[in-house]
C-alpha cells in the first residue's frame, strides 16, 4: 500500500486540529498584546484563567505560548511563580530584524547609503514643518550640537554625538512610520560606522569635524526658519559629504547586522 495513501491516524488528526486552534489562540493573544492595555513587562493572565476563558486544553495553550515566544512577544517563566511576561515590540526589534534581512540579502554599503541620503532629508524637512519645532525640536538638536562642539577635539565622542544628531532628526520628525522605518536604517548605518570610525578619525582630523559642525548649524537655522525645501537640499548635501569617506573603497562591501 502506498504510504501516502494510508489514512491519517487519529492522534495525528488531533495534533493537526490542536495546531489550528493554537494558531488562532496565538492570534487572539497577539492582538491583546499589540492593542494594549498590556505594557512591556506585564504578565498575561494565569494559564488556568486563559484555559477557562478560551475553552482550550493545556497542551493547546502551551503551543500558542511557543508561537508567541518565537515571535519575541512573551517569555514564559517556569515554576510555581511563573507565567508569561509580555514584551511589547520596540523600534529596536524592527531594526534587528531589518538588519538580518539586509545581511542575508548581501545588500551593499553604497545601497544603504543611498537610502539614507534620500530618506533622512525627508525627516529633516518634516522637522522644519512642525509648528511646535521651537519647543519640541530645536532644543534637542541644539543640546546635541553643543555636545558635538565640546567634543570636537575628542574624535570618538564627536562621532557618538554626531550619530545622535542624525538620529534626532528622525526621532523628532513627527511621523511615526518614518521614525520606525528610517530608525532601522539609522541603526544599521551606525553598526557599519563602527567598522571605519577609527580610520576616519586618523585620516580626516579636526578640520573635517569643524566642517560638520558648520553643516549642522545651517540645518538648525533652516529648521528654525521652517524652510522645508532648503532643509531638504542642505541635508542631502551634508550627507553626501559625510558619506564620502566611508564609501571610498568600501561601497561594494556587504553590510553586516552584528
Amino acid at each position: 500500500m502506498n504510504p501516502a495513501a494510508q489514512p491519517v491516524r487519529a492522534g495525528t488528526e488531533r495534533s493537526l486540529r490542536n495546531a489550528g486552534i493554537a494558531d488562532e489562540l496565538a492570534r487572539r493573544l497577539r492582538r491583546r498584546i499589540l492593542d494594549g492595555p498590556l505594557r512591556d513587562g506585564d504578565m498575561l493572565p494565569k494559564q488556568d484563567d486563559l484555559i477557562a476563558e478560551f475553552g482550550v486544553g493545556r497542551t493547546t495553550l502551551r503551543q500558542a505560548f511557543r508561537i508567541l515566544e518565537t515571535e519575541g512577544l512573551i517569555t514564559v517563566k517556569r515554576g510555581n511563580t511563573g507565567g508569561a511576561v509580555v514584551h511589547v515590540p520596540q523600534p529596536a526589534d524592527a531594526a534587528h530584524m531589518f538588519g538580518m534581512v539586509m545581511h542575508a540579502r548581501q545588500v551593499r554599503l553604497d545601497d544603504l547609503a543611498q537610502a539614507l541620503r534620500r530618506l533622512e532629508p525627508v525627516c529633516a524637512a518634516l522637522c522644519a514643518a512642525r509648528p511646535d519645532r521651537a519647543t519640541e525640536v530645536l532644543p534637542w538638536l541644539r543640546e546635541v550640537h553643543a555636545r558635538m562642539e565640546r567634543a570636537v577635539e575628542d574624535g570618538p565622542a564627536y562621532i557618538r554625538a554626531g550619530r545622535d544628531f542624525h538620529e534626532a532628526l528622525v526621532l523628532l520628525c513627527g511621523n511615526e512610520t518614518m521614525k520606525i522605518l528610517l530608525g532601522a536604517v539609522e541603526v544599521l548605518w551606525a553598526q557599519q560606522e563602527r567598522e571605519w570610525a577609527q580610520a576616519a578619525l586618523a585620516d580626516t582630523g579636526e578640520r573635517v569635524r569643524r566642517a560638520g559642525l558648520r553643516d549642522h548649524e545651517r540645518l538648525i537655522a533652516l529648521i528654525e526658519a521652517g524652510d522645508e525645501s532648503e532643509v531638504y537640499r542642505e541635508s542631502v548635501r551634508h550627507l553626501e559629504a559625510a558619506q564620502d569617506y566611508p564609501l571610498r573603497g568600501r561601497g561594494e562591501a556587504p553590510i553586516t547586522s552584528a
